[in-house]
């Protein structure tokens, strides 16, 4: 009697072991889930940050290429750092005219 006692005890534990396990695999699924979302999310926001900054890069080089009196014309080095890009350009310009001719 005191055998069959500990065997249903255990079976009832095993029990509820198992079903502990299968909703923790569930919650489990949902978690990953819910994380894959939020990473697409990030990459989502990344993206339209970065879309961001470019346009804000394009505005301040037109302020700038414009004569603008902005924020951009008052950053000194922004304009040194669009001046040297320009010259760059230039300069692979003058590059490539000059295998075009030979």
């Amino acid at each position: 009697m005191v055998l069959e006692q500990y065997i249903q005890r255990v079976e009832e534990k095993l029990l509820l072991l198992v079903k502990k396990h299968q909703q923790l695999q569930a919650e489990n699924v949902l978690l990953k889930e819910e994380v894959k979302i939020q990473q697409q999310e990030l990459q989502q926001q990344q993206q339209g940050l970065q879309g961001l900054e470019d346009r804000l890069q394009l505005m301040k080089i037109a302020s700038t290429a414009q004569g603008g009196t902005s924020i951009a014309t008052e950053d000194e080095a922004f304009k040194k750092e669009i001046r040297s890009k320009i010259n760059d350009y230039i300069k692979e310009i003058d590059r490539c005219i000059a295998l075009l001719n030979s």
